[in-house]
């Protein structure tokens, strides 16, 4: 589309508004409906969301409205890391291995941008974004083997 920054700005817009609403949001529905939950849906409607969006790149007006679900879903389920991680560890270890959990996982996600623009310039962008959903329906399925912490008390 060869969009410059003042005419990208909309879109950016767009995606942060969902994001917050996500980030705010995640918290309520995680303690209406559970963690587990909350976080599948999350990363299953991210699946769906992101390759759409990424392979709307050639219709600007489909672009500013899928913004705010890219965001929301793609962004709103980092909200269960901070509450989920505590309540999944024991208050000795709690700090340590809440840290330990969520940079590991950003150390290994650095090579997310390198990886899938390797990947979209060898094979398409197709590919690329059939991946990253594919590391969403992951997600979803390593939740199953975590317990559902909704309601119980922290120890």
């Amino acid at each position: 589309m060869g969009l410059g920054l003042s005419q990208s700005v909309g879109w950016i817009v767009a995606v942060q508004l969902g994001a917050f609403a996500g980030y705010v949001s995640f918290g309520f529905l995680a303690d209406r409906f559970g963690r587990r939950p909350t976080f599948i849906l999350f990363v299953l409607a991210s699946a769906i969301v992101v390759p759409v969006y990424g392979l709307s790149s050639r219709i600007p007006a489909l672009l500013f409205w899928l913004g705010p679900l890219l965001g929301f879903f793609g962004h709103g389920y980092f909200s269960l890391f901070g509450a989920y991680l505590s309540e999944l560890f024991h208050t000795s270890i709690r700090g340590t291995a809440q840290g330990i959990c969520y940079n590991l996982g950003r150390a290994i996600s650095a090579v997310a941008p390198i990886t899938i623009g390797s990947l979209a310039d060898a094979h398409g962008m197709g590919v690329a974004l059939a991946l990253t959903s594919g590391f969403y329906v992951a997600g979803a399925i390593i939740i199953l083997f975590l317990p559902e912490t909704r309601g119980e008390a922290l120890t």
